[in-house]
């Protein structure tokens, strides 16, 4: 932190320049043709989008036809394209909201001539963009931890797109600069980031804290969000099932509980002990459920990607940055899912320190 501010610039622009020809090779292809550019010719790119992209650009079109066939899916087809890569129960198994943000990305990216994929490519930069200003003005390192190592996060932003992790990281980083000057909107900005992706509702747990008003807004949108789509909606709860049953078994929902309850109980008391503000809220509500669902479908993704929300009190950025640093100085010779255990270890540790150290 007390480094020239030339020093820090000069970290942050090699840092940019990395994550930059990084992701490079991981921009398909169908959006940008590198062959027509002669700097960047001899880039390998990926010859179709990624199965994300291709999962969201279908339920976004049957969405976009007639909304009220979202969950049943019988009027629109599959290109074969399509078709090869998802079927259509697989295809964006999603909440409303989720939905209709991918849906409202996909008429945006049309009007302006870029298609889902540009309009969640401009989506995954203002993530990043709006992650760097926080960072700048909290702890300005965090972001070279995170991003140095652009290999897997330019791999999910870029080639996979994991735009519906997107549209809810991009929902709860808006709450964290809400969080200072207009905490009534970051706790309705938290309420849609749960109506988005299920990640966050651990932040539920402040709802007795709330002004009365805005208390009766946030169970209002959780409702409207998640129970008022099962009388709207024919089928809705088939993405319940379909998760569900999607990875792991009940032996590893069990585990995962059997992880996730006492990491849980462990954050409650250093939220309480330390009194963590509301930007330490909002960051930290994301990891007890994310741990949950990472230990139950072995899958380390759903925990890593919760991650990259910054963390002035370092701890979350570090695990993420720790993980993935060795799992890259690994070059491959163990899968990324053998990290889970390591990201989890640095988090529980983590929570134990913030417990003995002063508030930043």
């Amino acid at each position: 932190m007390t480094l020239p501010a030339a020093a820090k610039v000069l970290v942050l622009a090699i840092t940019i320049a990395v994550m930059t020809w990084t992701a490079l090779p991981k921009i398909p292809k169908p959006f940008i043709d590198y062959s027509r550019w002669p700097l960047l010719s001899g880039i390998s790119q990926p010859a179709e989008y990624g199965t994300d992209t291709i999962a969201d650009a279908y339920e976004a079109r049957v969405v976009r036809r007639d909304v009220r066939d979202m969950y049943t899916k019988r009027l629109t087809d599959q290109t074969p394209l399509e078709a090869a890569t998802w079927t259509t129960d697989a295809s964006s198994p999603y909440p409303p909201a989720t939905l209709l943000s991918l849906a409202a990305l996909s008429a945006a990216g049309d009007a302006f001539g870029i298609g889902l994929y540009g309009a969640v490519f401009i989506l995954a930069l203002a993530f990043l963009a709006g992650s760097l200003v926080y960072c700048l003005r909290t702890r300005w390192y965090l972001f070279p931890i995170l991003y140095l190592n652009f290999g897997y996060v330019g791999e999910r932003f870029f080639s996979v797109q994991d735009g519906s992790y997107l549209v809810m990281l991009t929902l709860v980083l808006a709450a964290l600069f809400a969080a200072r000057r207009t905490p009534a909107l970051a706790h309705l900005l938290m309420a849609g980031a749960i109506v988005t992706k299920f990640s966050p509702v651990y932040y539920a747990r402040q709802l007795p804290r709330m002004p009365r008003g805005v208390a009766i807004a946030f169970a209002a949108i959780l409702l409207a969000g998640l129970v008022l789509p099962v009388f709207l909606w024919e089928n809705y709860l088939y993405i319940f099932r379909y998760n569900n049953e999607l990875k792991g078994s009940g032996l590893a929902a069990v585990g995962a509980l059997a992880v996730a309850i006492p990491f849980a109980i462990l954050q409650a008391r250093t939220e309480s002990k330390r009194r963590f503000d509301l930007e330490d809220l909002i960051g930290w509500s994301l990891v007890p459920l994310a741990l949950f669902f990472a230990f139950k479908m072995n899958a380390v993704r759903h925990l890593l990607l919760v991650l990259l929300v910054p963390d002035k009190r370092v701890v979350r950025n570090l695990a993420a940055g720790v993980g993935l640093a060795i799992y890259t100085l690994l070059s491959g010779s163990v899968p990324l899912n053998a990290m889970l255990p390591v990201v989890t270890a640095i988090l529980v540790v983590g929570l134990i320190w913030l417990q003995k150290t002063p508030a930043p």
